[in-house]
């Protein structure tokens, strides 16, 4: 009888995510959620990176070709009504911003 109560009192507790590894994986941080189903960081270390400055309106993305990690060519829009706001890519998630010192 005691086993039961305690099999139900656990049962209805919040469920804490963990990752592959077991580690409690806070979801409510920006790119936390991939942990739940993928092995590595690599999302947060390219959320490090900081926004590549471009000199016109419109890039090419296509991955980080030195370490052999590209994808299909993307071209992103960097005139928008918030020049401020980098666009992310979203194969690799680099991040590309208009140079705010050009006028065109």
């Amino acid at each position: 009888m005691l086993l039961r109560l305690i099999i139900r009192a656990s049962s209805s507790l919040p469920k804490i995510p963990r990752d592959v590894y077991g580690n409690s994986v806070d979801v409510t941080k920006p790119h936390q959620k991939s942990k739940l189903t993928h092995m590595t960081d690599a999302e947060e270390w390219v959320h490090k990176i900081p926004p590549i400055i471009v000199n016109d309106d419109v890039v090419r993305c296509g991955g980080v070709k030195a370490t052999g990690l590209g994808h299909p060519i993307v071209y992103l829009q960097l005139n928008k009504r918030d020049p401020t706001e980098p666009e992310t890519c979203k194969w690799c998630g680099l991040r590309y911003l208009r140079n705010p010192h050009l006028n065109h």
